[in-house]
């Protein structure tokens, strides 16, 4: 069983209604902005810096809120892009 942490936002009962776009292939989506779930709940908005060649795993990038955060697809996390590189365009 991986490691995972409980997200705060999962801790707090947040919820935002299950939007049907997901992308299986995170390594593409390094450089955009994308939105993090697990169990159909928004965990964080974030852009990726870096993500395995597997699409295993992913970093988000650290904001004024959050610190740098590794997500798994073991631990349950799915990924659906918001914008293209740059903001510019949509996926």
């Amino acid at each position: 069983m991986p490691w995972c942490r409980v997200p705060r936002a999962q801790r707090q009962g947040n919820t935002v209604p299950h939007v049907p776009m997901n992308r299986e292939d995170w390594a593409h989506l390094v450089g955009g902005i994308v939105e993090v779930r697990l169990n159909g709940t928004l965990i964080r908005v974030g852009r990726v810096i870096q993500a395995t060649a597997d699409s295993s795993m992913l970093w988000t990038e650290a904001d004024a809120v959050e610190q740098r955060t590794l997500y798994s697809k073991a631990c349950g996390y799915e990924v659906r892009p918001r914008y293209a590189l740059g903001g510019v365009g949509r996926y």
